[in-house]
This record gives C-alpha cells, sequence and structure tokens, in this order.
C-alpha cells in the first residue's frame, strides 16, 4: 500500500540525512579543530563588543590579548559566552603556525551540534529501515519454517499510536486456544493500511492463518494476504 511505501521512504530519509549531518559534521570538527597543533595558554578579555546584524539579532565579539614568548597578540575569538566580562582571564588556545588564530576548547563544543543532530536522525531512521527488515524477515522466516495453524478473527481495532501522512493504520485481532496447553493466546496483526472490516464481512472471514514459533510463540505472522490480494493501489 502507498501508505506502507512511504513509511518506508521516511524511515530512509531520516537515515540518509542524519547520516549526511554527522559525515559533513565530523569533517568539519576535523578540519577546523586539529588540537594536536594548537597551544594552550592565558588571555585575558580586552573588548567585548555588541550590534545587531542584518537579521535583527545580537552579535557579540570578543578580543583576547596573550603573550607568546615576550610577544603580545591581540586577536577575535569565535565564539562568545555570558560569563565573559572585558578584564577576565580566560584559558584559551592558538595555532603554532598562526598565532593570530586563537579559540576555546569549551566554545568549540557547539560545533558538535550538526553531527550530534545528524547522529540522532540516523539511529531513528537506521533503527525504523532495521526493525521493518527484521520484521519482514521473521515473517518469511515464520512462514517457511512455522506452524500454521488457524485463530478466529474477533475485532479490527485502529492503531492510533502511530500515524503516516495524516492516516492511522488497522490491526486485526484473533485468537487460538490451544488445546495442548488450555490456554488461550491473543494474535494482533501487522499494520494494515486500510480498514478490513468490509472485506473481512463481504468474504465471511471466520478465522486467519497464523504461523508461530513453536519454540517461542510470541514470534508468529498473521498472514493476512487475503485481504490485500484483490487489491491494486494506483494512488
Amino acid at each position: 500500500m502507498k501508505e506502507n511505501k512511504l513509511e518506508s521512504l521516511i524511515w530512509i530519509i531520516f537515515a540518509s540525512i542524519g547520516a549526511v549531518f554527522f559525515i559533513i559534521g565530523l569533517v568539519i570538527i576535523g578540519s577546523i579543530f586539529n588540537y594536536e597543533n594548537k597551544v594552550d595558554t592565558v588571555g585575558t578579555i580586552t573588548e567585548i563588543s555588541s550590534y545587531r546584524n542584518t537579521n535583527h539579532n545580537r552579535t557579540h565579539e570578543v578580543y583576547v590579548s596573550y603573550t607568546i614568548d615576550g610577544k603580545e597578540y591581540e586577536s577575535k575569538l569565535d565564539g562568545y559566552s555570558s560569563s565573559f566580562y572585558e578584564g577576565k582571564e580566560i584559558g584559551i588556545y592558538y595555532d603554532k603556525d598562526n598565532p593570530n588564530k586563537i579559540g576555546v576548547k569549551s566554545l568549540d563544543l557547539i560545533f558538535w551540534i550538526l553531527p550530534g543532530i545528524g547522529l540522532i536522525f540516523l539511529i531513528i531512521g537506521g533503527t525504523g529501515v532495521f526493525v521493518k527488515i527484521n520484521k519482514r524477515k521473521l515473517e518469511r522466516n515464520l512462514k517457511e519454517n512455522g506452524e500454521l495453524i488457524y485463530a478466529n478473527y474477533v475485532e479490527t481495532v485502529l492503531n492510533t499510536s502511530y500515524r503516516v501522512n495524516g492516516k492511522c493504520p488497522y490491526n486485526i485481532i484473533c485468537e487460538w486456544n490451544n488445546t495442548l496447553d488450555s490456554k488461550k493466546y491473543i494474535f494482533k496483526s501487522k499494520d494494515i493500511w486500510i480498514n478490513p472490516e468490509k472485506i473481512i464481512k463481504e468474504k465471511d472471514i471466520k478465522q486467519f492463518p497464523v504461523y508461530i514459533d513453536n519454540n517461542n510463540k510470541k514470534k508468529y505472522a498473521i498472514d493476512i494476504d487475503i485481504l490485500t490480494e484483490n487489491i491494486v493501489d494506483l494512488r
């Protein structure tokens, strides 16, 4: 169904965007922050000026003076903290090849936001893709190696906890009385992106095939092909 394809596409997009952000972020960090070439020292804030940029956001410029081998330098810091004030001594680093280039390691953490966001997207999207692939693999394995039983149809429920493209999927509920252990087992189908109640009524479906793993009955798959075999989604 269209929504099922869209669901897969959303997870793939999440994972792709996350991978791109993560890689770009690491490349930026690797190229900018070569700490092996930087030397720690102490500087004094000499001036803090502020102005509003074209977007009317307030921007701060911080100038720091520091001494290297008896020579005094003053450079602009690429960053600002509300704890800064003129005359404050702060720990900084400078580039051995370019002493005018300075920074503060604590402020550099902001550059980890990009790969951090990328990693979150990658985990969310990757998990979604993995879960879908794993479910398909499990269903295929159950149909090939699991025990086939027939469970009585109970009801159709709307899965309101999940939504794709503004729509919630449906699940069918079935029950099976196992004579071997005298227990009743309740099964829930995978998400169905059409309301199956009309089809179930028209075809007078009383039972659904269910493939179960006898070693772990929590692993099962309800065969719902009868609900979608005559549907061609051309949307």
